[in-house]
């Protein structure tokens, strides 16, 4: 399925919650990895300072993905279940020419 608006991807991703491609944090997952410092490697990856907690970020970019892949691991963060389904988007993205969408 192409997806070429955001709101159709939110949309999108809320009905099909349950996809192996959707995450959903609460905002407490969120909080939480933003004070871990998640957030801070995506926004460094991504050039978007202003990304985090009720901010998002569309990505296109597949080496910017890899870089986020390899930041997560070169900075030894805890690879909890959420984690590494986040892993696995960034994963499946780059394999299958798939843009990723984090939506706080």
């Amino acid at each position: 399925m192409e997806i070429e608006e955001f709101h159709e991807m939110i949309d999108w991703a809320y009905k099909n919650k349950d996809e192996k491609t959707v995450l959903i944090l609460d905002e407490k997952d969120v909080r939480y990895y933003q004070d871990r410092g998640l957030w801070e490697i995506i926004s460094n990856e991504t050039g978007n300072w202003l990304f985090g907690i009720h901010e998002d970020d569309w990505i296109f970019d597949f080496d910017v993905m890899q870089n986020i892949i390899d930041s997560i691991f070169k900075n030894n963060f805890l690879i909890d279940d959420n984690i590494s389904k986040i892993l696995f988007i960034l994963d499946y993205a780059i394999k299958n020419k798939k843009s990723v969408v984090f939506y706080l």
